[in-house]
């Protein structure tokens, strides 16, 4: 894909900041050492960016907006897709979804603090026992009382739940078994969290567990004043699908990178390994498939559910694949810790689980091929 001018400063600039930046605090970060928020807020100061920023009416400066986006996410997810994924939930779930559809208070109150990276923002949908069943199996439930709602209920795998401050939670409405969002702070009484989760992977992003007992939300927390149907909660899914898609790419592409890098420079009986067709096969191969994803994830225009599906479905199983495939290249020192492709290759794993598994994404693309 070849760039315009504008694209190669943009794209010069977050490569630059991310591979010194984010590249010199990821190891903190992967141990637990530092959290990844106080970089969020050192991110948006710095570079002046966050995920819900517009650029107004003309349409060539929205269309590099939209590219500009695309871009930083691959940026951050050839460093680091752990900051990548607690960054995006807290600006592009959190603070987009108030942002589309909040009211004018709500967006007063809470956007200033999330898009500046100063607010820990959260997404909560997924629930114990309802993690790809969200809408039927849902228990968390809310009831009217006053000028309040009372709401009750957990959410788990909930990324920044062990240190959010504003939680978006999606909850059964009493009165009409609508599914609202309710935006709740850490503060409000009968709010808490879990310890964070040990995972394979993701290790810069914080996961855990919110619970709810008995928690007095003002009526005008209410997302929007309500919604009317479900339609915002697959908008929010749909957008969660293509930015792990984004990622996806970019880890496939750093990896590829390093692998090729590796095998023109490793040498094995008396010839860089890149000579040998084994080895140029599995290049060969790792490059179509980071080829194909590269055309879904510059794509221009708003998707349908059915391609944020497909895209969300094809592009992880990139991910995973080259990522491996670049270990295999690299041999015993992939293997090892040190390497970047060993913890990508743990962190892609997650992209094939999150925002709906791939059996979840196989039956949506199914169902809208048949309706």
């Amino acid at each position: 894909m070849e760039l315009n001018d504008s694209q190669l400063t943009i794209r010069d600039q977050y490569r630059k900041f991310m591979t010194t930046e984010l590249e010199a605090a990821t190891p903190a970060m992967e141990s637990g050492a530092e959290l990844p928020f106080p970089f969020m807020k050192k991110m948006s100061s710095e570079l002046g960016v966050d995920l819900a920023a517009g650029a107004g009416d003309d349409e060539e400066m929205r269309a590099l907006a939209s590219w500009a986006r695309t871009q930083l996410i691959i940026e951050i997810a050839r460093v680091n897709p752990g900051f990548g994924m607690s960054w995006g939930v807290s600006l592009g779930l959190c603070a987009g979804n108030i942002m589309r559809s909040g009211t004018q208070d709500q967006k007063e109150r809470y956007l200033p603090g999330l898009l500046r990276g100063e607010t820990v923002g959260c997404w909560c949908l997924t629930e114990p026992g309802a993690g790809s069943d969200a809408f039927r199996s849902m228990r968390t439930a809310a009831r009217r009382d006053g000028d309040h709602y009372i709401l009750n209920g957990s959410k788990t795998f909930i990324t920044n739940a062990p240190y959010g401050e504003v939680f978006l939670v999606y909850a059964k409405n009493h009165e009409d078994e609508s599914i609202q969002a309710f935006i709740v702070e850490r503060e409000f009484e009968g709010v808490s969290v879990g310890k964070p989760f040990k995972k394979m992977g993701m290790k810069s992003s914080p996961t855990g567990e919110v619970f709810f007992d008995d928690v007095r939300v003002p009526a005008e927390n209410l997302l929007g004043a309500g919604m009317r149907d479900r339609d915002h909660v697959r908008k929010s899914l749909a957008g969660e699908r293509i930015g792990i898609a984004i990622m996806g790419y970019g880890i496939a592409e750093r990896c590829f990178e390093i692998a090729r890098d590796y095998a023109k420079e490793r040498v094995q009986g008396g010839h860089a390994i890149s000579n040998y067709q084994l080895i140029q096969n599995r290049l060969a191969r790792m490059y179509v498939a980071l080829s194909n994803a590269r055309r879904f994830v510059y794509e221009e225009g708003d998707l349908s559910i059915l391609d944020a599906c497909a895209g969300k479905l094809y592009v992880a199983e990139v991910g995973t694949f080259v990522a491996h495939e670049a270990i295999h290249i690299l041999g015993g020192y992939g293997y090892l810790e040190e390497q970047t492709v060993e913890r990508l290759a743990r962190d892609a794993k997650l992209l094939e689980l999150g925002g709906g598994t791939t059996e979840i994404q196989v039956l949506t693309i199914a169902r809208h091929i048949l309706a």
